[in-house]
């Protein structure tokens, strides 16, 4: 989830970008008293239906990786 963007993601859920590729810009769109970003991944069913948060590093290095 990447959350407070200065507009919505012009991408979809399982589009495929490329390491360095722009998802979006930093803002204060919804409860935000600031400029900042949220960036989570959270285990199925996802966050608003009970998930859990985890350590991201791992999917990370291995999407640098495979881009």
């Amino acid at each position: 989830a990447y959350m407070h963007l200065e507009s919505p993601s012009p991408f979809d859920v399982g589009d495929r970008v490329a390491t360095g590729q722009k998802i979006g810009t930093v803002g204060d769109s919804g409860n935000a008293s600031g400029c900042h970003l949220h960036f989570e991944m959270w285990s199925a069913p996802g966050w608003y239906d009970g998930g859990q948060p985890f350590d991201p590093l791992g999917a990370l290095q291995a999407w640098d990786a495979y881009s």
